[in-house]
């Protein structure tokens, strides 16, 4: 699916176009957007979110507490329903995580901000609360859009940012200091736009207060290193040793010779040795590697694909992206990267939005299919999709 129009002015962006946003505000400055969805009514009951907090395939959390008086508390899901029936009237927030995974329209509904890339988007995370439900003040290290479902929160900033010390006797990571500089109150249908780093407090007003999260994180570039010299790493081995036949005797014991310095420097710029192309492909498998708390099922039995039509079923949390790379397109999917063959951009849209696979439906376009498919079952992020049966 393409991306919207860069050019023409978006509602949920309070009329600016996508190319205006990126440019004034993304990674700079809020922005406020009244009615960003008319007519908004929640899909969401609080039950519902309830009872997905019940369920151990999600992340759930409860925070009590309130901002004038620092008793912080927080407890860890899943939750028993009677957790529920035995709370106070106040000052205590519900957050599910992840919610898009469990809401078949939640993949839709993020489709609105597709103007930026999706592998820099994390997750819809659904919190609800009652008058005085709060996380404290805190920072987000990543960029996210706060929209107002139902009930009204009010929201305040810091600018400049100030300190980012933390309390370090709280259970969560609460700012010691913080001075609002704005305030904003927002009700159904209001979106508010956040960058990273910069110091906010939200505070439920009434009752059923529901605000979702849509949160882009931005990888470290310490954790992107890592992960390359790893990789890297698996392919030496921890056999490969530094080797020194007919050496010649050492002059100073305690030296490091020339020779020895210049084998070993030889070593490590062959291990870090990589050109564009390669670069880009462990780019790909690591934007697109499963996320620490999708649990995959490898195939316990045959790992080899089925007949030619049979068709499988991704993981809800499988990462898919692409890029063009110089012998043309690259599929990339949970941490494996694949020739693409010829496959335009709308196609490469299509693969990567499919819930389900066959080998019929892109032999003729993607060489490596069968091999998807045996990467998949054999790494548990494809299923035999038993629906289709």
């Amino acid at each position: 699916m393409a991306a919207p129009d860069p050019d023409a002015p978006l509602a949920l962006l309070g009329g600016l176009t996508p190319r205006t946003f990126l440019r004034e505000y993304w990674q700079q400055r809020p922005l406020l957007v009244r009615g960003a969805i008319p007519n908004f009514a929640n899909p969401i009951e609080p039950d519902d979110l309830a009872g997905l907090a019940g369920d151990p395939d999600a992340s759930s959390r409860l925070v009590f507490g309130h901002p004038e008086r620092h008793d912080w508390d927080v407890e860890y899901g899943p939750f028993e329903a009677a957790r529920f029936a035995g709370l106070p009237d106040r000052d205590w927030t519900l957050l599910v995580s992840d919610v898009e995974r469990f809401w078949p329209d939640g993949p839709g509904f993020l489709e609105q901000f597709d103007f930026v890339p999706r592998w820099r988007r994390d997750d819809l995370m659904i919190s609800y609360a009652v008058p005085g439900g709060s996380v404290g003040p805190h920072v987000d290290a990543y960029d996210v859009f706060l929209f107002q479902a139902a009930g009204h929160r009010r929201w305040q900033i810091q600018e400049p940012p100030g300190s980012p010390e933390c309390h370090d006797d709280l259970p969560l990571a609460i700012l010691r200091a913080f001075d609002a500089t704005e305030t904003w109150e927002l009700g159904p249908g209001d979106l508010l736009y956040l960058p990273p780093n910069l110091p906010h407090l939200g505070v439920s007003l009434k009752a059923e207060c529901m605000t979702w999260s849509i949160g882009f994180r931005a990888p470290a570039i310490l954790d992107i290193l890592t992960g390359f010299l790893e990789e890297r790493a698996n392919v030496i081995g921890d056999e490969a040793r530094f080797e020194d036949p007919g050496r010649p005797p050492a002059d100073h014991a305690a030296e490091i010779p020339v020779g020895d310095r210049h084998e070993l420097r030889d070593a490590l710029r062959a291990l870090l040795a990589a050109d564009d192309a390669d670069l880009d492909a462990f780019l790909g498998r690591f934007l697109t590697r499963p996320a620490g708390n999708v649990e995959l099922a490898p195939d316990s039995g045959e790992s080899e694909p089925r007949p030619i039509s049979t068709r499988y079923r991704l993981h809800p949390e499988v990462r898919r992206a692409w890029f063009r790379g110089p012998e043309g397109p690259v599929l990339c999917i949970a941490g494996n990267d694949y020739d693409a063959g010829e496959l335009d951009p709308e196609n490469l849209e299509r693969f990567c939005a499919a819930e389900t696979l066959a080998a019929t439906d892109w032999q003729a376009g993607i060489p490596e299919i069968r091999r998807i498919l045996h990467d998949g079952l054999e790494q548990g992020w494809l299923e035999p999709d038993t629906e289709s049966r």
